[in-house]
């Protein structure tokens, strides 16, 4: 280097950037999105944009530079929308993003470029006017802009959540993905803060990543995520890395707050973030969208009247006449608002009720002489109906203003329908919109354990008043009793679920919105009304409660016990086949069993020395294979060798917990139309490692509340509920052997991924049932047989496991029936999708 370039004046200077900036447009392509004005002043410049090497390099991190200032950004945000246009480069996650504080007066401020080897180059340099006091807002979320003094060279990473870093949090839950660029690949990823440890769950598969860095080990499963306590006051919470048994990295840095008094859950600690955001953006109506809405309505070839139930007593004036309000605000005009006032002591009540049906005679109105309780003034509501359908409203509750129309173009595209449901949220006392559910589709398993329906619940008329309306002594539960009775006169293809947030459930202090316990009488209510629901249907079992409000259907078992047939596929590895094998013999309730042990060419002595033991027991059999390894295939060959009506599906790394496992898979797996049940895996940290299988998240599939512990509920309560699935892992999962030879088994072209995946869509694609259940616990040590899939070859072969799936089932992933659109199918499982996967239909209308 010139002694000039060092010692120089401003104009050798200069002069030096602008050949290094010159010489950048043949390395590098990029793009600024922000600013625009670049002449602007402000008091902090938010740069933000892409860049990617022209040579197919790595860059590791980008920065601004003040003088002597220098600012490091976040490097790595991804850009679809770039990804499209630069087919031949890694342009999936090449977004960047720098927030630069800018002194007074005029500046030049120069963007730069590290590559892995720690070249700092830059690339562009431009006049810049600093304003104090000057208010600057960021362009896009503020999380792209955090400053990370922890940064690695030879570490990259991207962390998908937190959104929004809090202010102050006492539990924080971080995910993504963590990768090395050089040297040896990653095994372990942990969180400190302070003196406290919290290790990650390190190896989720990832093959966004895959696909960017093929080439390096560790990379498809380099995802991560864990869970950090927040001790009170300042500190800073630190993630490191580590190959092996090698010094632990630091890669991200970032300061934290813990609160100094236990945090208090309140509305508006509720309300606050990403609802309202999701709100602000995706559930807003414009004058464009009524106008639209009520063309499309005038067009309908059907508009059925609908009869909207509202039982009164001693109501709140405000809150009745918000509901009340709601009925009369909906877009779709054909309805009648059916009044019952249950004796009401207070004396407002009637007469202003006399004052809303005179000034809308759509409004009818029966007073009843003595108060009869809900299910009394719920069935006199009924016969003032002369509607088609019945939906039902609480006297304080709301309808969205779409909420009818939903319902009739729902009608419109399937006129047979009996049934139909949506999602819904709360309202607090300021009317403010908060913990909304977005449902799954019809799912009968989940209903035995939640009233998921109500609310909005709509029936056809003639079905409810079948079925004999609402009945007296199921007070507080008469909706849930009403809709299990009506299910058995109907099929699954006669309930619609609609995906869109269509009524709002005022949360007051006597209101089980807010207070699931508030009415005892009504869980209890719930819990008969499941019981006798069984016992019309010819089901025997038992109710009783589950995880506080919610319900277990205990399920007898046959007196004959049907044999099962338990397959482990394994391979060397004595230590974890032992400890699955005697934990099945010791801990299994079950008595009728049979134990089938497919060994693919083992040749370590402790395992030969295991299985030849093994064969000397009664009721168990070894077969060796020893081909390649294909989990399909030797599989396919345990199920053929089996006696059993059932097949036990076992990994050979899974643990028994509970006794009753296999009793409880039993029970379930028996009952008519289903085909397969899939019990609840834990990681040996205490968290959940499979709660059922979500078709589309990460691309192919992803295990719902993966990472939660014991005492987390999960979504509404979903991580502790039975339920219906669309799959479940095959690291134990029943399956009735008939019907897994009917659709043909596993597939032999899926050798290790998506086998147990493409085998559920087969058996709900022949109209079978697939099943969930906490109730059979087991510990799996994930992957313990193979290792992870962490070699280059393993990642292609991986890869093209993705390419076979997705062009198989196709659109099939990307909907799955038990979760929902508005959620989303990131790491972040059942958290806001933004945007969520649905089409406003009256913008696919007037396109």
């Amino acid at each position: 280097m010139k002694i000039a370039s060092l010692f120089g004046g401003s104009a050798e200077r200069t002069h030096a950037l602008n050949e290094q900036v010159a010489s950048a447009n043949s390395q590098y392509h990029w793009w600024f999105d922000h600013p625009v004005d670049w002449e602007r002043p402000t008091q902090t410049l938010y740069v933000t944009g892409w860049c990617v090497s022209a040579r197919g390099r790595d860059i590791f991190a980008m920065r601004a530079r003040v003088g002597r200032r220098k600012f490091l950004g976040n490097y790595g945000i991804e850009r679809k929308d770039v990804g499209a246009t630069l087919r031949k480069t890694p342009a999936e996650r090449i977004g960047f993003a720098i927030a630069v504080p800018l002194p007074r007066g005029k500046s030049q401020v120069t963007i730069e470029v590290q590559e892995w080897d720690g070249v700092w180059r830059p690339i562009s340099s431009r006049a810049v006017f600093g304003v104090p006091n000057e208010d600057s807002v960021a362009p896009i979320d503020p999380k792209y802009f955090i400053h990370n003094p922890g940064a690695n060279p030879h570490i990259a990473f991207w962390l998908d959540h937190p959104l929004v870093w809090p202010k102050k949090t006492r539990h924080l839950k971080i995910s993504g993905w963590c990768l090395a660029i050089s040297g040896e690949e990653i095994t372990e990823v942990r969180a400190r803060v302070r003196k406290n440890i919290f290790p990650a769950r390190f190896g989720k598969v990832r093959p966004d990543i895959g696909l960017r860095y093929e080439n390096r080990p560790g990379a498809l499963r380099s995802g991560f995520s864990l869970d950090a306590i927040i001790p009170p006051g300042r500190s800073e919470l630190i993630l490191e890395a580590r190959s092996g048994k090698r010094p632990w990295e630091t890669f991200f840095v970032h300061p934290i707050r813990g609160p100094i008094f236990r945090e208090q859950l309140n509305a508006d600690a509720k309300i606050a973030g990403d609802y309202a955001r999701w709100i602000q953006c995706y559930d807003q109506l414009q004058g464009e969208d009524l106008k639209r809405i009520r063309e499309q309505i005038a067009e309908f070839h059907h508009s059925p009247l609908i009869s909207i139930l509202l039982p009164v007593y001693n109501s709140n004036l405000k809150w009745l006449r918000r509901a009340i309000l709601s009925v009369q605000k909906q877009l779709y005009p054909h309805w009648e608002l059916c009044i019952v006032d249950d004796a009401s002591t207070d004396r407002k009540i009637w007469p202003f009720l006399q004052r809303c049906a005179r000034r809308d005679r759509r409004i009818k109105l029966m007073r009843r002489t003595e108060n009869g309780h809900i299910s009394a003034a719920s069935n006199d509501a009924l016969r003032l109906a002369t509607g088609e359908f019945v939906a039902l409203l609480d006297h304080d509750d709301e309808l969205a203003r779409t909420a009818l129309y939903f319902v009739a173009l729902a009608l419109n595209k399937n006129p047979d329908l009996q049934l139909l449901y949506s999602d819904e949220d709360k309202l607090d006392a300021q009317n403010r919109r908060f913990e909304p559910y977005f449902k799954s589709d019809w799912n009968p398993e989940l209903f035995l354990a939640q009233n998921f329906v109500s609310h909005l619940n709509v029936f056809r008329t003639e079905l409810i008043r079948k079925v004999g309306g609402f009945r007296i002594g199921f007070e507080g539960s008469q909706d849930y009793d009403l809709t299990l009775r009506c299910i058995e006169q109907i099929g699954p293809e006669d309930i619609e679920h609609l995906p869109w947030v269509l009524y709002h459930w005022r949360a007051g202090d006597q209101s089980t919105a807010s207070n699931a316990t508030a009415k005892p009488y009504a869980q209890e209510a719930a819990r008969r009304a499941v019981e006798e629901h069984l016992k019309r249907t010819g089901i025997l079992g038992t109710v009783v409660p589950s995880h506080g409000v919610y319900l277990q259907t205990k399920y007898a078992l046959p007196n004959e016990r049907p044999m099962v047939s338990i397959i482990i596929p394994t391979r060397d590895q004595a230590p974890s086949l032992k400890k699955c094998v005697y934990s099945i013999f010791e801990k299994t309730d079950y008595p009728a069993y049979e134990l089938i042990v497919i060994d693919n060419g083992s040749y370590d002595s402790e395992a030969l020395e295991f299985l030849a033991e093994l064969k000397k027991r009664g009721g168990v059999r070894v077969e060796r294979i020893d081909d390649a390894f294909n989990y399909s295939r030797l599989n396919n060959r345990g199920v053929e060798l089996a006696r059993g009506s059932l097949v036990a599906l076992l990994n050979n790394d899974v643990e028994v917990l509970h006794a009753n496992w296999l009793s409880e898979m039993v029970s379930r797996a028996i009952q008519p139309k289903v085909a397969m049940v899939g019990a609840r895996l834990w990681y040996p940290n205490g968290t959940i490692q499979h709660g059922g299988v979500i078709l589309g998240a990460g691309g192919i599939a992803g295990h719902a509340h993966a990472g939660l512990r014991r005492d987390e509920p999960g979504y509404f309560a979903r991580a502790h509920l039975a339920q219906d699935v669309s799959a479940v892992t095959t690291a134990c999962a029943l399956v009735k052997r008939d019907v897994y030879l009917q659709v043909g088994g596993f597939d032999e072209n899926l050798a290790v991924t998506f086998n147990d995946i493409d085998l559920c869509l087969r058996l709900r694609e022949a109209r079978y049932r697939i099943l969930w259940t906490p109730y059979a616990e087991l510990i799996h040590h994930e992957s313990a047989s193979r290792g992870f899939d962490n070699s280059a070859p393993k990642q292609v072969r991986f890869l093209a496991e993705v390419d076979y799936m997705k062009s198989k089932w196709g659109d099939i992933l990307k909907r799955d029936p038990f979760y929902n659109p508005n959620l989303s199918l990131d790491e972040n499982l059942f958290t806001l999708a933004f945007p969520p996967r649905t089409t406003k239909p009256w913008q696919r209308v007037a396109a």
